[in-house]
């Protein structure tokens, strides 16, 4: 380990020499890892420079993009790489900022070792700048409206891979269950382009639950564009009904 730091400290020292010698500065190209990368449309920027992130390949397969900034910075020069951002004027008069991120996607600096590197520094400080940056799907949440339920024991769940979420009764004053609405109940978050199936997996004791909304009306569908253009799915209603004695 210590051999090998002397020996990037000597290849900088070099380097350094070289330049010196030819009357200029050492120049330093920003070189670019992004892994996880699912669709087309991020872009990177520093100091003046901008770097696209092409991909167009199958989103189901992810890929490691690496790449380098069109143009080398100085010796001594300051960096730091991010999504290009751009600022509009909405219809409301308010600013909106867009980050220039995949579709679909959000992007942020690679954490970890190896590759958990800084994404700003000064030209020099290592013999070699290397920004990574790791991509994920999008997540969005499925929220629904619970009616009637007036006992313990409801369960609902998404899929056969999602753990279950248990729901509770609201109680009033004096401990005991209102069947009052519960509303605005986040049951799961779901990636773009994924299906969901939100069932009932064990009813409440002395009731029946049913379950409707999402895309089929049954609880059912895919996280879609108009999905998430709408922030997730908030159509869902558990409605729960007493069981005849």
């Amino acid at each position: 380990m210590k051999f090998s730091f002397a020996r990037g400290a000597l290849a900088l020292m070099a380097t350094l020499t070289l330049a010196s010698c030819g009357g200029g500065k050492a120049t330093f190209p920003i070189n670019v890892s992004v892994s996880g990368v699912s669709y087309d449309g991020l872009i990177l920027t520093t100091n003046g420079q901008e770097l696209p992130i092409h991909y167009t390949g199958d989103p189901k397969t992810p890929a490691t993009i690496n790449a380098v900034f069109p143009n080398g910075i100085e010796y001594g020069e300051i960096y730091t790489v991010v999504p290009k951002t751009v600022t509009t004027t909405g219809s409301d008069g308010k600013a909106v900022t867009t980050v220039s991120y995949p579709q679909h996607q959000t992007c942020s600096p690679a954490t970890g070792y190896p590759i958990g590197l800084p994404i700003t520094g000064t030209a020099g400080q290592l013999a070699k700048i290397q920004i990574n940056y790791a991509c994920s799907i999008n997540a969005y949440p499925l929220v629904a409206k619970v009616t009637g339920l007036r006992a313990t024991g409801l369960s609902l769940a998404n899929g056969s891979g999602v753990a279950p979420v248990s729901v509770s009764p609201v109680l009033g004053t004096d401990n005991q269950p209102t069947g009052a609405d519960i509303t605005n109940l986040t049951l799961f978050s779901v990636t773009f382009a994924t299906t969901y199936g939100v069932t009932v997996l064990s009813q409440p004791t002395g009731q029946t639950c049913t379950v409707s909304g999402g895309a089929n009306g049954t609880g059912a569908g895919t996280m879609d564009q108009a999905a998430e253009t709408a922030g997730g799915v908030s159509n869902f209603v558990i409605s729960c009904v007493n069981n005849p004695t």
